[in-house]
C-alpha cells in the first residue's frame, strides 16, 4: 500500500511539475492528484522539494542507463554515435515529460539544476566528446573536427526534435516509427559532416 502511494505521488508529481514547475504546485494539489493523504509526501520524500528531486532523478535515470549501455559495447566511434542516437529516441519515448522538465529547469532553474540536471548533461557531453576523439584518433572522423562544437551540434540535432514536438507534430506524423526515422536521418546528416573522407 505504501509503495502504491509513493508511485501515485511520483506519477502525479510528474504531470503537475511538468506543467507548472516546482513553485507552481502545492502539496494539496499533489495529494489530490495522487488521491493520497498530503502527509504521505513528507513521509516518503521529506517535502514537496524532495518529491521534485526524486522525480528529476527518475526522469534522467534512463540517460545513465543509455550511456552505460553504449559505452559497454565493443564498437567503433561511429557505431557508438549511432547507438547513442537510437537510444535517445527510446529515452524520450519512455519519458514523455523529460523535455518539459529540462526546458523548465533551463529557463527557470531551481536549486536542483546543478546537482541533478547539470550532472546528467555533463555526463552526456563527456560521452560524446570522448567518442568523437576516439573517432578522430582511429581515422574515422576528420582530424580538423572541432569536438566541442560537434558535441553541441549532435546533442541539438537529437533533442531539438523532441523539444519542439508540439510544433513539429503539425508537419510530421507523431508516432514511434517517425521518431526512429528522424533519428536515422539526423544521425546520417551528422556523420556525413564529421566523417573523414580523405581516403575516399
Amino acid at each position: 500500500m505504501e509503495k502504491d502511494a509513493k508511485e501515485k505521488l511520483i506519477a502525479a508529481g510528474e504531470r503537475l511539475f511538468a506543467a507548472k514547475g516546482l513553485a507552481g504546485v502545492s502539496i494539496r494539489q499533489l495529494a489530490k492528484e495522487a488521491g493520497t493523504n498530503s502527509a504521505l509526501i513528507s513521509y516518503h520524500f521529506g517535502s514537496k522539494e524532495g518529491l521534485y528531486a526524486a522525480i528529476l532523478e527518475n526522469q534522467f535515470a534512463p540517460i545513465h542507463e543509455l550511456l552505460d549501455r553504449v559505452k559497454g559495447i565493443r564498437a567503433s566511434a561511429t557505431e557508438k554515435i549511432m547507438g547513442y542516437a537510437h537510444n535517445v529516441v527510446i529515452v524520450h519515448q519512455k519519458m514523455p515529460f523529460l523535455t518539459k522538465f529540462l526546458m523548465g529547469e533551463l529557463l527557470n532553474p531551481s536549486r536542483f539544476f546543478k546537482p541533478v540536471i547539470h550532472k546528467h548533461i555533463e555526463r552526456i557531453y563527456l560521452f560524446i566528446t570522448e567518442t568523437l576523439r576516439e573517432g578522430i584518433a582511429a581515422g574515422e572522423f576528420r582530424s580538423d573536427l572541432d569536438v566541442k562544437t560537434a558535441t553541441l551540434a549532435l546533442a541539438g540535432i537529437m533533442n531539438f526534435y523532441f523539444i519542439t514536438r508540439p510544433i513539429n507534430r503539425h508537419f510530421v506524423e507523431n508516432d514511434s516509427d517517425q521518431d526512429a526515422q528522424y533519428a536515422v536521418n539526423a544521425i546520417e546528416i551528422f556523420l556525413n559532416g564529421v566523417k573523414n573522407h580523405d581516403g575516399q
